[in-house]
């Protein structure tokens, strides 16, 4: 079966009159020094074996733990055998946004404001900072300010302002969540959207090791496979 779309990691398929499937396969991303990196904007040529079942676990994972909390999101069944799911069909907003939380400084964060007194790696921030970013690969996803976001016409003032108060509380349950494993969760990226049949707001995507940096007890950074596997069971 041909996939509707191709994406970088997964395999978008036709399914139901509102559903789509996905499929996550073992493609990952690299930086333009060819190491594996989520954040990359380059699909590798390797495949890295179980990367597929890691997202998915994951992602399964955290999508039925938030719904339990009342996070809509667009899942609506999973299968780890044939690393499919299946969701809700759902538009978003153009060009694209993603919706960023940090709780330490780290990445891009320090590298933007290195030249701010005191500001290094790993320092923790004195409440969670929120920022949302255009996906734009070849303009390095820059970020955008709410008010531009509604006077682009991206979003209305009211659903913004809606959308800006419930990513704050699935953020805040992430972060919960994480700590529950056992992990301090410093960054993590999600994406929202809109049901394309009721236009009521969805968490869409993945949510998995692709997209956060998370440490253990010990300080140490907990990667790929070794952190989906935190999720399971």
């Amino acid at each position: 079966m041909t996939p509707l779309y191709r994406g970088k990691t997964k395999d978008i398929y036709a399914h139901g009159q509102n559903t789509y499937e996905i499929r996550f396969t073992d493609r990952v991303t690299v930086n333009d020094a060819g190491e594996i990196d989520p954040g990359g904007n380059n699909t590798s040529d390797l495949l890295l074996e179980g990367q597929g079942y890691a997202c998915l676990s994951m992602t399964a994972s955290i999508f039925d733990h938030l719904a339990r909390n009342g996070i809509p999101t667009h899942m609506v069944s999973y299968n780890l055998d044939n690393l499919s799911m299946i969701v809700r069909k759902a538009s978003t907003f153009t060009p694209g946004l993603e919706w960023v939380c940090r709780w330490k400084a780290t990445g891009s964060y320090v590298r933007r404001y290195h030249s701010v007194p005191g500001v290094q790696d790993g320092m923790p921030l004195p409440f969670p900072v929120h920022e949302i970013t255009l996906k734009d690969d070849a303009g390095g996803d820059p970020m955008i300010v709410p008010d531009s976001i509604v006077a682009l016409n991206m979003i209305s003032r009211n659903q913004l302002d809606e959308l800006v108060a419930l990513n704050a509380k699935t953020m805040s349950l992430l972060h919960d969540f994480f700590r529950e494993k056992g992990l301090d969760l410093w960054d993590i990226k999600i994406e929202w959207g809109q049901d394309a049949e009721t236009g009521s707001l969805l968490l869409i995507d993945e949510v998995s090791a692709n997209g956060c940096r998370a440490f253990d007890k010990n300080g140490e950074r907990i990667t790929g496979h070794a952190l989906s596997a935190c999720f399971q069971g």
